[in-house]
């Protein structure tokens, strides 16, 4: 790096050699550095003076989107989502406040794509002489959310609001809550506390504080940053009786909190235990438990923490949850009963620190009271866990140990920052498919990470992806920055990479993060993802597919370095077990699917009927499968049954390798299904169109139970072709 020039440069020169220091292109302004700059000049300079280690953290209250970037793009209008809201007692002096969006997606982001809809849970605490409401609702509930608030109590008469998680699309909701509180003319001396993370209240002061109009309203209130272990609000009548914060930070919610009541033995559990499912009207619980809900909680692990798995973990540690029964009286007296219940449960779900052989520590009592007894989980969206309690923690410590597990193999990581939130659809989606790949990843915000942390992500990381939006023209700060401590990293060129990015004019960032990467020498795993504005269902499969084209890239050539283990795995092939399941035979098919303009195909000869009434059939499909996103329960598929004699051809076609987003049909001559509209083969001599059921996992597979809706021969004279294996360990 080449030094900075003397003080006497003029201010353009002055930034343009800082720029370069950073590896961004200069353009001329007028006076200092821009400020949304200078923290990374500093870095630069830091980095100077450390030999490349720096210390620059960048500030969750810096807005990505400044002054000098120009007008942002207009976004393209967003449907209307249609909301409604229900209340309901989850426990003595608690009531949850569920704002329902029925609709299958709330918005296109991978989280959501079971399709089940979704809810936002706020929760109201009543204890003597305060009462205390537990998180606002995404904006496009915040209407209804007051006004449901209202019909259950004066907003005046709120003392406490913990924010558990604050985003900025949450803070439309807050600023309608305390202007209409500011209207009602709370009385005098009367006061509101709001508790909240630092960094959630670096957004706060960031998106309300700095606007004029806005002000007041953090002037009405009282700001408490809250500190874990730190009692913040009443929860019954004793003085011991408070609520107390537990801080479980992650990369992507760097602000995330948890609350415990220890009068209910209640866990606000916040994004931990969430799901995405709307429950049936008038029931907020979980009815019907794990059957019910466990894919909708598996899925949002994968999809949100599966990425932070080792802070996961941490958090699941520092919570030391343990079921429980709710207190029937005074604690001393639960407490003498439950010490065996506690360490029974602590065994069951794998949660001692201790190792089997080690001996129990000598202050049992001090252990004893670091654990939380829960007997329910009131998490910020889906129902209220109770009645798969237990089960729902034993399966998030396994869910947790399985991708540490992942880790220790190999290990992807996910830089990015985004302005508007649709390059962190893009990294979220990119993610999912990269865990589909059985790879674990590490998914970093750059715009709340430090270069360190960057630094390590790569050292520890036998590949990467980087992606950001365009802003001006140009890559962020920060996403340039980080870019730089990644080339510099000696074994980063050597690893399988990728760039993606969302824009709204013209996309230049990810031209110029491939083109930086590519002169300097690395191989990409797949083609750059550039989207436009919003990503589509189209846009979000091939980001997955993209995902798992980097695990692919991965696995790969930690296999080409085990030569002597791939030989073992190839007599093993050779196996009694292996070769008679060879001799299983199944009838040749191809199933499609379709989801709005997303379009997926594979090859199936797992596909067997399972029930006369009604109609079914089940077909397994391999997990890192692209086409599995679409076949998620109520997801509808089309299979083409091909006719002996037509299948070298269909097989041709679709047993070659597919790169992401690339038309897996694109060889064959299809037609749409009659009432589905997925693609059909011209040349099949059946075709059933199928909505899926239910779906079971079976090793590395699920098998997806359909109800058949329509069928129809097309060719009485051709039978189906049969597929035949040699071995049972591939298809």
């Amino acid at each position: 790096m080449r030094a900075i020039q003397g003080s006497r440069c003029h201010a353009v020169s002055w930034l343009r050699s800082e720029k370069a220091l950073l590896g961004v292109q200069a353009v001329p302004v007028r006076g200092s550095a821009p400020r949304s700059l200078k923290p990374a000049v500093r870095s630069a300079r830091q980095e100077r003076r450390t030999g490349g280690r720096s210390a620059f953290v960048p500030q969750a209250s810096a807005a990505l989107v400044t002054k000098e970037h120009g007008p942002a793009p207009v976004q393209p209008p967003t449907a209307p989502v249609n909301v409604e809201n229900q209340v309901a007692s989850v426990a003595p002096n608690i009531k949850v406040i569920q704002s329902i969006c029925r609709n299958e997606r709330l918005k296109y982001e991978v989280e959501y794509g079971m399709r089940r809809g979704t809810t936002d849970n706020s929760y109201l605490v009543t204890a003597p002489g305060a009462l205390t409401l537990v998180d606002v609702p995404y904006e496009a509930y915040a209407e209804s959310f007051v006004a449901a608030l209202e019909k259950e109590t004066p907003l005046t008469s709120l003392t406490h609001i913990i924010l558990t998680h604050l985003d900025s699309k949450a803070i439309p909701s807050l600023e309608l809550l305390l202007q209409r509180r500011l209207a009602a003319g709370p009385a005098p001396g009367s006061s509101l506390q709001v508790v909240l993370s630092n960094p959630a209240l670096r957004l706060l002061q960031t998106t309300v504080g700095e606007k004029a109009d806005k002000a007041p309203l953090l002037s009405s209130i009282q700001l408490v940053v809250a500190r874990s272990g730190a009692a913040v609000a009443p929860c019954g009548p004793g003085a011991d009786d408070q609520l107390k914060v537990i801080l479980t930070p992650t990369p992507r919610w760097p602000d995330l909190l948890v609350v415990h009541d220890p009068v209910n033995r209640v866990l606000f559990s916040s994004k931990l235990f969430s799901a995405h499912a709307a429950p049936p009207a008038g029931d907020a619980m979980d009815e019907g438990g794990w059957e019910a809900y466990g894919d909708d909680w598996r899925y949002y692990f994968e999809c949100m923490l599966a990425p932070s798995a080792r802070q996961a973990a941490a958090a699941l540690d520092k919570l030391d949850l343990v079921p429980a029964r709710r207190k029937p009286g005074s604690a001393d007296r639960v407490n003498k009963t439950s010490a065996a219940l506690r360490g029974f449960f602590r065994n069951l779900l794998g949660l001692n620190r201790n190792k089997p052989d080690s001996p129990a520590p000598a202050a049992a009592p001090a252990e004893a009271s670091e654990q939380l007894p829960v007997s329910e989980l009131l998490p910020m969206h889906g129902p209220v866990v109770s009645s798969a309690l237990t089960q729902l923690l034993v399966e998030y410590r396994r869910w947790v140990d399985e991708q540490l597990a992942a880790a220790a193999t190999a290990c992807a990581s996910v830089f990015y920052a985004s302005a508007y939130g649709n390059t962190a659809a893009l990294a979220q989606a990119i993610s999912r498919g990269i865990t589909k790949g059985g790879v674990a990843v590490n998914t970093l915000n750059l715009e709340l990470c430090t270069l360190d942390e960057v630094a390590e992500a790569t050292r520890t990381s036998q590949g990467f992806v980087l992606g950001s939006p365009t802003l001006g023209g140009h890559m962020p700060t920060q996403v340039s920055v980080a870019m730089g401590t990644i080339l510099r990293e000696p074994n980063a060129k050597s690893m399988p990479c990728g760039v993606f990015g969302s824009f709204g004019w013209s996309g230049e960032a990810v031209d110029e993060m491939e083109g930086r990467l590519r002169d300097a020498g690395f191989g990409f795993a797949f083609d750059a993802i550039r989207v436009k504005f919003k990503p589509t269902a189209k846009d979000l499969l091939m980001c997955e597919e993209s995902g798992r084209a980097l695990a692919q890239s991965i696995k790969k050539k930690l296999k080409s370095r085990e030569t002597n283990v791939v030989a073992g795995a190839r007599a093993q092939a050779a196996s009694g077990p292996q070769l008679a399941m060879g001799r299983v035979v199944g009838s040749l098919s191809v199933l499609t699917a379709k989801d709005e303009d997303a379009t997926s195909a594979m090859l199936a000869s797992w596909v067997s009927q399972a029930s006369f009434d009604p109609p079914g059939l089940t077909v397994a499909v391999k997990k890192d499968r692209a086409i599995e996103k679409l076949l998620i329960v109520g997801g509808k598929f089309a299979i083409s049954m091909v006719a002996e004699g037509r299948d070298k051809k269909v097989m041709k076609a679709l047993t070659r390798p597919f790169g992401p987003g690339e038309d897996r049909l694109a060889d064959l001559e299809t037609e749409p299904s009659p009432s589905l509209g997925a693609p059909v083969l011209k040349e099949a001599n059946s075709i059933l169109e199928c909505s899926v059921m239910s779906r079971m996992e079976a090793g590395d597979h699920y098998i997806v139970y359909a109800s058949v809706l329509e069928g129809k021969v097309l060719d009485e004279n051709l039978p189906t072709a049969v597929h035949h294996r040699k071995v049972g360990n591939h298809y």
